[in-house]
């Protein structure tokens, strides 16, 4: 049976200026060792520490990973300049090439194959490219990206090994994605794309229901009073447009529309003028009359006066009491024409009005047999608001309606689906018979029982975002340590197993996943060893802190060499980057 993807084997990780000592991989079981970092030395920022997870970071960098994310982001560029090559040598099945990638340029990496320069302007574009090499030989199946396969084989450290499923950062909260585990079991991932798609349809359709109910019952309506509401108002409607439909039969509708019209707005403009002038003669009404000075008080001021000055004084007693009693009646002149011509202005106002009033009621009279419309402007403007509601109504229910209707088609669809996927799960029932068969013999070598299982199992649930589950139990699982354990066992059964491995590219990483006991890391160490002596084709590379296998109890019990099988060790005063920073 020929392998659906072509095999992924790196060489080397280095830099262009050496900032780091190259790293050198080789078939087989590949440990990067380091010395255990004391994190209460840590005050303030992150500092970095010896470098084995960095150097993992440094690897998935290269292989196209969003920079956004990675922790190369926070080296401070006075300890990796920006404009600093990164490079991987690495071979695709027979094709030999070299990635570069800096952080000033990281989504336009260059590949070098054959002596020449690929360029790209995207990264998407050179991870398709990588993805054209992987699956060159793949045939009649959908085939995953090139990251999402990658995230199975080289899990993020935050994942903090959790579940099987979970390949990224913990804090991240990005939904578990089956596509690649499905591929790796031979599944068809179209028939699992579809039903997402399916629910991602049915989601949004939710969301639009949602909206139009709320709307439609603002106000603390039951969404069965709309109906009713809705045939209340269509039979007002229905009222009002049978009077203006009579109203425009007449024969007087077409010479007497524009003039209503006109004598309503007429009527409006005189209405207001109206209540300006009544305004200001109640101004002028309300308005004290002028002081009157008494003629006795003018004569006690002349007189002192006239004894003061003398022959200053020219005028006559007689004169000055003349030209203030001219004043005062002049004054009251002033107001009383005023307010004379205010109430001339009135009148004829009035008048004006009232003709209007009765040309329009005359004129409405005869138009309006029923005595529905009561004013023509008004009526019209109510029947077109009253219309656009029931309009806007009618459509949001039949929208609701509608959309319910296509909630209720895309469920059965989904079930369909679903069942359609059960069908693939039986179908590839022996392959994953052989796959669980494969767990429980590691599983065996490593926990010493088969007190384990595989389920796989489509679920067809509302609030169930994933169709699929893919559920691992493995003997007294549900602690940190066994559930790394139970990661390690499944993601080294894909790479091993007969059936599995046809589609796996027989490379894997596990950066510090062995927070386990002793016992188990020996036993997992030892299954690796004897999978090393079976097989020569495959590729994992391992960290570990040197503490965990430094004892000498444990190291007269792991069988793989440690010495032969390290590729990079870090100390304190040996790290990756050869100094201390503090991560941006």
């Amino acid at each position: 049976m020929g392998k659906e993807i072509n095999r992924i084997r790196i060489s080397k990780l280095y830099s262009e200026n050496h900032v780091f000592e190259p790293i050198e991989f080789h078939d087989g079981v590949n440990l990067i060792l380091g010395e255990k970092y004391d994190d209460s030395i840590v005050a303030g920022r992150k500092t970095n520490g010896v470098g084995k997870s960095l150097s993992i970071e440094f690897l998935d960098f290269c292989f196209l990973n969003d920079y956004a994310y990675s922790r190369l982001k926070k080296i401070p560029e006075s300890i990796l300049p920006l404009e600093e090559n990164i490079l991987l040598d690495l071979e695709i099945g027979e094709n030999r090439l070299t990635i570069k990638r800096n952080r000033k340029e990281e989504a336009q990496p260059i590949f070098i194959r054959e002596g020449k320069n690929v360029s790209f302007d995207k990264l998407s574009d050179a991870r398709n490219y990588l993805s054209e090499l992987l699956f060159a030989h793949t045939t009649g199946i959908s085939i995953p990206s090139f990251r999402n396969l990658l995230s199975i084989l080289m899990r993020d450290e935050r994942s903090e090994f959790v579940d099987i499923l979970e390949c990224h950062e913990v804090a991240r909260r990005i939904p578990a994605d089956l596509t690649p585990h499905l591929y790796l079991m031979g599944i068809d991932i179209d028939a699992y794309a579809k039903i997402l798609r399916t629910i991602k349809q049915i989601d949004d359709l939710t969301t639009i229901i949602k909206n139009n109910k709320k709307e439609l019952t603002s106000g603390n309506k039951k969404l069965a009073d709309v109906q009713a509401d809705l045939n209340a108002l269509n039979d007002d409607l229905s009222k009002m447009e049978a009077a203006i439909d009579s109203f425009k039969s007449n024969e007087a509708f077409d010479s007497m529309q524009n003039e209503l019209i006109e004598l309503e707005s007429m009527l409006e403009q005189l209405r207001n003028k109206q209540k300006i002038v009544r305004h200001e003669y109640q101004k002028i009404k309300s308005m004290p009359k002028p002081d009157e000075i008494d003629d006795a008080e003018i004569e006690v001021v002349y007189n002192q006066f006239k004894d003061d000055l003398g022959a200053a004084i020219v005028k006559s007693l007689h004169e000055v009491v003349g030209f203030k009693n001219k004043v005062e009646n002049f004054q009251k002149m002033l107001i009383n024409q005023k307010a004379k011509e205010l109430q001339i202005q009135l009148k004829e106002l009035s008048e004006n009005i009232r003709e209007l009033d009765d040309e329009y009621a005359t004129k409405i009279k005869i138009l309006d047999q029923k005595g529905i419309l009561k004013n023509l402007k008004t009526t019209l403007k109510i029947f077109e608001e009253k219309k656009r509601s029931s309009a806007h109504i009618r459509h949001l229910f039949e929208q609701y309606e509608k959309n319910t209707k296509k909630k209720k088609e895309l469920l059965l669809r989904k079930s369909q689906e679903i069942l359609d996927l059960d069908d693939l799960f039986d179908e590839n029932k022996i392959n994953q018979d052989s796959f669980e068969k494969t767990l429980l013999s590691i599983h065996e070598k490593i926990m010493g029982n088969k007190q384990s299982s595989l389920t796989i199992e489509t679920i067809n649930k509302a609030n169930k975002k994933i169709p699929v589950n893919i559920s691992l139990r493995i003997y007294d699982d549900g602690s940190h340590s066994v559930n790394r354990t139970k990661v390690f066992i499944y993601d080294v059964g894909l790479m091993f197993n007969s059936f599995t491995n046809k589609y796996h590219p027989q490379f894997l990483v596990h950066d510090n996943i062995f927070d386990v006991d002793q016992d188990t890391l020996v036993q997992c160490l030892n299954y690796l060893y004897e999978q090393e002596e079976k097989y020569s084709d495959f590729q994992y590379i391992l960290t570990l802190n040197r503490d965990k296998i430094e004892n000498e109890e444990s190291a007269k019990l792991i069988k793989l060499d440690i010495s032969q099988h390290m590729v990079a060790t870090f100390t304190k005063e040996q790290k990756f980057l050869r100094c201390n920073y503090q991560e941006k």
